[in-house]
């Protein structure tokens, strides 16, 4: 997959969730992490474009896989589990 088209959903995908539209940044996410299971960015903004909390949980969970030292992700994590 081209890295500018991934980028550029992951963008527009981030706008998206920004302002509300979160049907049109969780199919926008979704394209990101598909077509990059190691998109750090996708992971993370797609854990707040999901309503489930274990769908939170698991990508939140992904970008920690990715890079342990995400603070964003262990804060949202904690959150997840009331801490």
């Amino acid at each position: 997959m081209d890295q500018d088209q991934i980028a550029t959903w992951l963008y527009e995908g981030a706008v998206a969730l920004q302002e509300g539209n979160r049907e049109q940044a969780l199919e926008l996410l979704l394209r990101v992490v598909e077509a990059d299971e190691t998109n750090e960015e996708g992971w993370l903004w797609l854990s707040g474009a999901v309503d489930d909390i274990d769908d939170q949980r698991t990508a939140l969970q992904n970008v920690l896989a990715i890079n342990p030292l995400n603070h964003h992700a262990r804060y949202g994590l904690e959150v997840l589990s009331g801490q």
